[in-house]
């Protein structure tokens, strides 16, 4: 018979069992594989306790997988849990051509210090100013052909954000700032930097997309999975603090799965075997 004192304590993760969302288990989206730290907003009301806050997915058709931002859609092209980067690219492209010599997009990414995501290093920037006065100064400027409603007005762009700011100046309708890939950004240049190569076209480069980097408390995750159980980030609408937590077929937990110790670690008591105490 098992010793008394252990009783009360596995009673007590199995009574919270059913707090485990099964929803955060195989969350797919057409080739998509969902998993901490994001999750499906369009799965179950459960999902919500599988990721951080913002980071809630959804999947279209079940084939596209979207990230909003803000009010605005990005399509998700990848997702590297080993890299702890997501590619993304803006929703407005696909209603562009990638031959398209006027790629329109409607918004710019923000991005908080303080968000989940950032920037990767690979990540670079282009400008496209929309429907301004010519100018002839702007020397470092590509202008755009095809570009709808324009009149007398020209539409252009730069290989960086810096001209912003002079662009308001000369009145253009719109000026938005795109995230690329540096290396996708790089290959536009021709030999004297002077026109993009005739085989390419700024609606691939907007195409190919640009990364994200996030933390994901890899090390918690990593140990509560190596347990057999799923990784989780329960919102508690008592509180502003959220906790990592390992949900468990046991129930959930602050750390892994199947291993209960003493608090001086001189004793092992393990409910699943083969995995060590001390984590």
């Amino acid at each position: 018979m098992p010793p008394l004192f252990l009783l009360p304590v596995v009673l007590v993760l199995f009574a919270a069992a059913d707090a485990s969302p099964a929803a955060c288990r195989n969350a797919t989206c057409g080739v998509h594989t969902v998993a901490y730290p994001f999750w499906l907003q369009n799965s179950s009301a459960s999902a919500l306790d599988c990721g951080y806050p913002g980071l809630g997915l959804l999947c279209l058709n079940n084939t596209t997988l979207i990230l909003p931002i803000r009010t605005h859609q990005y399509k998700v092209l990848d997702i590297e849990y080993g890299t702890h980067t997501i590619s993304l690219t803006d929703a407005d492209v696909e209603y562009y051509s990638t031959n398209s010599s006027c790629p329109h997009l409607h918004a710019n990414l923000t991005i908080d210090d303080n968000s989940w995501l950032q920037l990767a290093a690979s990540d670079s920037n282009i400008a496209f100013l929309y429907n301004c006065k010519s100018n002839d100064s702007w020397t470092s400027a590509w202008k755009l052909t095809g570009c709808a409603a324009e009149s007398e007005n020209s539409s252009y762009v730069f290989l960086d954000d810096s001209i912003t700011g002079e662009a308001y100046y000369y009145e253009c309708e719109t000026v938005v700032v795109a995230p690329v890939l540096d290396i996708h950004k790089k290959a536009m240049v021709g030999v004297y930097e002077s026109l993009p190569p005739a085989n390419r076209s700024f609606g691939e480069v907007l195409s190919a997309g640009f990364k994200l980097t996030y933390s994901a408390h890899s090390d918690k995750c990593g140990k509560c999975e190596r347990t057999n159980g799923w990784c989780g980030y329960p919102h508690n609408e008592t509180s502003t603090t959220m906790d990592f937590t390992c949900f468990c077929e046991e129930g959930p937990t602050k750390s892994h799965c199947g291993v209960l110790c003493l608090a001086n670690h001189t004793v092992e008591m393990c409910i699943t075997p083969l995995f060590a105490c001390g984590w």
